[in-house]
């Protein structure tokens, strides 16, 4: 898709109707001399209502792009364009309607974004003020601040999983290579934990079951990026409160997928497991709501292969326990031992079995 989008010929750029920016304002004129104010929601509908084939989007802005990318070092009006392209990718998605988005942003412009990012993300993490002090640069922090809008909406997810958009930003993630905080630096990849569960909850939108939960979380692992979720968390010393506002929901609902599933995720010797008993033994005392979080789900792991009657382990009674087949958490020895812890577990099952 990058290449597709570089090698646009001339002559498509000529026919091509253009967009800029009017000073500090909202407003884009494009060449065929429409307005509109992106910043306003009747705005944003408008342009989306009124694209033609020929209105290029993001795809308008690469010829110029592709040559800022060759450069080592930007100028102001190399920053001036980047951040153009990241505001539209911001304001656009931010003030229209969801289903007008769905049906009237076209795919190839999503795709000419999307390929930019990704390469940006490719070359960020080559930078050495990134790997040596988690550093990068403003008009980059804003392009990937940019996806937290894009991302709301489910197509953009699809087509970030298809390609391989979460790879590259794990890749990002993963490139850093400081030890964690000093009393004045920190890493500047927080953006990177509400990004990740912001598509997170835009891919399960429309289908709110457990099991979607899950086949998302395994998308997410599959990537590399959920490890480096973690990570962020163990490595950051602070979040803006609408990064806590989406950890919370997904760590709750993380806490009620099955034992048998936390299990093969979470365990000791796992990517994320091992990453989540780090961040538990250092603690994080500048998050009590997430550390509580965690620690259900630790439990959760833990309480794997244990009866929750009688006490007795699997490696005890080298026989491999029964699941609960309503909360699918708790696990007994033996049918026996169900029965007799039912009148404690009834409630709590049949509140677990109502939220699935």
């Amino acid at each position: 898709k990058i290449q597709s989008v570089h090698t646009r010929t001339d002559e498509a750029y000529s026919s091509m109707v253009t967009w800029t920016m009017i000073g500090g304002n909202s407003i884009l004129k494009f060449s065929d001399g429409r307005r509109f104010d992106i910043g306003t929601a009747e705005g944003a509908n408008a342009l989306l209502c009124g694209l033609t084939t020929n209105m290029g989007l993001f795809s308008s802005k690469m010829k110029a792009i592709s040559k800022i990318q060759k450069k080592k070092r930007l100028n102001a009006c190399d920053i001036s364009t980047m951040d153009e392209f990241s505001f539209l990718a911001h304001e656009l998605p931010t003030h229209c309607g969801e289903v007008l988005f769905r049906e009237k942003m076209p795919h190839s412009e999503i795709q000419c974004w999307l390929a930019f990012v990704i390469e940006r993300l490719h070359k960020m993490s080559s930078d050495p003020k990134w790997i040596h002090q988690g550093h990068w640069e403003v008009y980059d922090q804003r392009l990937l601040g940019s996806t937290l809008a894009m991302l709301r909406h489910p197509v953009p997810v699809d087509f970030a999983f298809e390609g391989k958009f979460f790879q590259a930003l794990a890749d990002f993630a993963k490139a850093y290579k400081g030890r964690g905080c000093s009393r004045n630096h920190e890493p500047d990849f927080k953006m990177i934990v509400p990004i990740v569960l912001v598509a997170f909850a835009s891919s399960k939108k429309y289908s709110d079951t457990i099991s979607s939960f899950e086949l998302a979380v395994e998308r997410l692992e599959a990537s590399g990026v959920l490890e480096q979720v973690f990570r962020c968390i163990a490595i950051s010393r602070s979040f803006e409160p609408y990064a806590v506002d989406v950890m919370s929901p997904f760590l709750d609902e993380l806490g009620t997928c099955s034992g048998e599933f936390l299990g093969k995720k979470f365990n000791k010797g796992q990517p994320c497991g091992d990453m989540l008993y780090a961040i538990l033994d250092q603690g994080l005392t500048n998050f009590p709501e997430i550390s509580i979080r965690l620690e259900n789900i630790k439990d959760r792991v833990e309480q794997m292969g244990v009866c929750n009657n009688c006490g007795k382990s699997e490696e005890e009674l080298q026989k491999l326990f029964l699941m609960c087949s309503g909360c699918r958490s708790n696990v007994y020895c033996s049918e026996v031992c169900q029965l007799a812890d039912w009148k404690a577990h009834k409630k709590e099952c049949r509140r677990a079995t109502s939220n699935n």
